[in-house]
């Protein structure tokens, strides 16, 4: 499951658009044909959730379902929001994957302002109190200036 997990995780990365949000909306069934084109991986689509639930176990990424009311009283189910947390973006940090710094830095600024939409912040840090909010602030901007180097202008 670890390749496959590691896989998933940059297909869910490359799913997001980096400059309009920080989450992405993926089907799984699109999450599996990415997959297969890109990492040639061919799975199942109860697999691909064993994967997520794994993914959002270890804290490396949170999912919101999303549920409409239909005005007939039935219910429909919507693909999940799934946004990584500040654990799963150092991460993928650590495997190199390209545009994961500036998601990091991104994450922080939106971490650091006062917006209550989605992503909330408990389930993006990770952290059980606020109080720890400012301790993992400060431990991911030291590592955005150990590796993010700006180019010179």
């Amino acid at each position: 499951m670890g390749n496959t997990k590691t896989s998933l995780q940059i297909t869910l990365f490359s799913c997001m658009s980096k400059k309009v949000s920080s989450y992405t909306k993926a089907s799984v069934n699109k999450l599996r044909e990415l997959l297969a084109k890109r990492h040639n991986k061919e799975i199942e689509r109860r697999w691909a959730f064993y994967c997520l639930a794994d993914l959002e176990a270890e804290g490396l990424i949170t999912r919101r379902v999303r549920i409409i009311n239909n005005s007939d009283g039935t219910v429909r189910q919507l693909s999940s929001m799934i946004a990584f947390t500040i654990k799963g973006l150092k991460l993928l940090i650590s495997m190199k994957v390209e545009g994961s710094i500036l998601a990091l830095k991104n994450k922080i600024t939106w971490l650091k302002g006062q917006d209550k939409r989605f992503p909330e912040k408990p389930a993006l840090t990770g952290a059980v109190k606020v109080e720890m909010y400012p301790r993992l602030i400060r431990e991911a901007d030291s590592l955005i200036k150990k590796v993010y180097k700006p180019f010179p202008a």
